[in-house]
């Protein structure tokens, strides 16, 4: 990772840059329901156009060895915009249980009824999204047949095992990140101050050793995947 270090730097500057960006936005924009989702998409599309390069590249060091030193936008090469495109779908998608809860309280669902509703969106889309792990990478290599319905069938009875890896490599830093939001402690929530600004930039880093993490966990169940295909097809 230590060749890929402008790439990761360049993941932590992009990631807080945003989150300064949202910060900047009146909360009260947020709060609504329309300009608050509309917010919402233009920030993932930000987000994963801004990402795709360091995703993309990620997943080539670890896969084809690949070493991608310098960042940039190739916004002319289909590849690349194809990957962007369901980088930015499947960063919709995972914010959709969260998008519900929120449209379900401006209806005034009680809150046992919405909760249900959120609990089973939020299981549907973690399943989906396990069993649509590898397609990022089989994109980003630009593998043979590399769609949604190949990833579906190739990760067909492997979603427990690939979830128990994202949570044994996560958990550590999702706790590390819940623990510097305690230590800071609630000044740390005011914009503008000494202390919202560290937040903001370990904020960064941790999203982008998470990003980095979940990258390399889903570039490993390809290569799994793939290996096991080959071997079943006596390859």
């Amino acid at each position: 990772m230590i060749s890929m270090r402008a790439m990761i730097l360049s993941a932590i500057l992009i990631i807080t840059a945003i989150s300064v960006g949202e910060e900047l936005v009146p909360r009260k924009l947020w709060e609504q329901q329309l300009s608050g989702e509309a917010l919402g998409l233009v920030k993932d599309a930000i987000w994963a156009f801004l990402l795709a390069p360091v995703v993309l590249a990620l997943h080539r060091f670890v896969i084809l060895g690949e070493i991608t030193r310098v960042y940039t936008l190739p916004i002319g090469e289909p590849a690349f915009r194809i990957f962007f495109g369901w980088l930015f779908a499947l960063k919709v998608f995972i914010g959709l249980p969260f998008d519900l809860l929120g449209a379900l309280q401006a209806l005034n669902w009680s809150l046992w009824a919405s909760t249900l509703a959120f609990a089973v969106a939020l299981v549907a889309v973690i399943l989906v999204s396990l069993r649509l792990s590898v397609l990022l990478p089989a994109l980003a290599v630009e593998a043979p047949g590399a769609r949604p319905s190949r990833a579906l069938a190739d990760t067909n009875g492997e979603a427990l095992r690939i979830l128990a890896l994202f949570l044994l490599a996560l958990l550590p830093w999702l706790a590390a990140d819940i623990g510097g939001v305690f230590l800071l402690g609630p000044s740390a929530q005011v914009t503008g101050t000494p202390l919202a600004m560290i937040f903001l930039v370990m904020a960064g880093v941790l999203q982008t050793i998470t990003l980095s993490l979940t990258t390399v966990i889903a570039s490993h169940a390809f290569m799994a995947l793939a290996a096991q295909a080959n071997r079943a097809s006596g390859l």
